[in-house]
């Protein structure tokens, strides 16, 4: 009963198979319980049309040959099998496999001692097959491998290159010089022959890699345009936001003098032009060893006209240290709250010396 319900399912298989197979197959070998399908266009007089683009087809090449006086070309093979396109329109085209290890050759004529070779990838090539296909001619495809069995042929119009790339990860200023790193990848193989970058600001550049400098605040669509070298184009686009970050310590003021237990006023001036802004301030005075935080302080900061400032006020008591010193220098440190500062050489004030007495 159990062999039965094997063989049962072994035809039923079989069935399903040459059902799958449908055109594709020309005929069929019994070898024991197992159908095998064998291929309809092994030779080049068979060679299967292929009537629109995007096309693509799958055959079995176990059940392939060569033909008798089959040209070579940069690839031989036990197992190929052939297609044939007439297009309509002259356009670039591209054919690959899938395993994309087979070779293919590409030819035109009538009869296999007629052939004339357009263009060959040998086995192991990799690369798709690219070329102008030329409007009326019939284009005749011939691929293999000796050691391939499921195969997929695929023709398609040439794809236009991929192209991307990304802003920077941060705001720059007017003061950053901007580095732009491409992705281009010409998916028909032939390769990039040129780009031109559009920084939207009026300038443009033809350099791969560029890097570049914005003049003024704004938001700015970069394109990237690249070229393939039979002249395929496209194009990215990334919005670019350029904003100058900046405030200024004008002023740190401190008395000419003070005693051990005295409470001193320390006051930072704070300049802002700009835009509105979060500011944190720290104080430190100095110790043999550099100096100590001796306070914090965060405020807003609005844009103000020139030469007004936000004022920061800390209180210090001076200490025997200080006396053991003779003088007291405080140092004030500003940073933006949580954008960058362009210029942060002008965030940092030192005050005169506090004698101690």
């Amino acid at each position: 009963m159990v062999k039965r319900h094997a063989a049962l399912a072994i035809a039923f298989t079989g069935v399903i198979a040459l059902l799958v197979a449908g055109p594709t197959a020309a005929f069929a070998e019994q070898e024991g319980d197992v159908v095998t399908q064998a291929v309809t266009n092994d030779n080049f007089a068979d060679a299967l049309p292929v009537d629109a683009l995007p096309y693509s087809n799958v055959q079995d090449l176990t059940t392939a040959t060569a033909e008798d006086g089959e040209p070579t070309s940069c690839f031989s093979s036990t197992r190929t099998v052939w297609y044939s396109y007439t297009p309509t329109t002259t356009r670039m085209v591209t054919a690959g496999t899938l395993p994309d290890y087979p070779g293919i050759a590409v030819y035109t004529g009538s009869s296999l001692d007629s052939l004339t070779e357009v263009y060959c990838r040998p086995a192991y090539g990799y690369t798709p097959v690219t070329f102008e296909a030329q409007a009326g001619t019939t284009y005749l495809f011939r691929t293999g491998a000796s050691f391939s069995e499921q195969t997929t042929f695929r023709l398609d119009v040439a794809p236009d290159p991929e192209v991307d790339f990304s802003p920077p990860g941060w705001e720059p200023s007017i003061f950053d010089t901007v580095s732009f790193w491409p992705s281009i990848y010409d998916p028909a193989g032939l390769g990039i022959a040129s780009v031109r970058w559009d920084f939207g600001d009026g300038t443009t550049t033809d350099d791969q890699y560029p890097r570049h400098r914005f003049n003024a605040d704004g938001d700015y669509s970069v394109r990237l345009t690249a070229w393939t070298v039979d002249g395929r184009s496209a194009s990215a686009t990334q919005v670019v936001m350029v904003r100058t970050h900046d405030v200024s310590i004008v002023r740190l003021g401190v008395p000419s003098t003070a005693r051990v237990g005295q409470s001193i006023g320390v006051t930072v001036n704070v300049q802002n032009t700009r835009y509105d802004e979060t500011v944190e301030v720290r104080l430190y005075r100095n110790q043999p060893y550099g100096y100590q935080e001796v306070g914090i302080d965060t405020q807003p900061v609005p844009v103000q006209p020139a030469g007004k400032t936000v004022a920061f006020s800390f209180s210090y008591t001076v200490t025997a240290e200080d006396q053991a010193a003779g003088k007291i220098t405080f140092r004030a440190v500003a940073a933006l709250r949580p954008n960058r500062d362009a210029l942060g050489a002008d965030n940092e004030l030192l005050s005169t010396p506090v004698r101690v007495n």
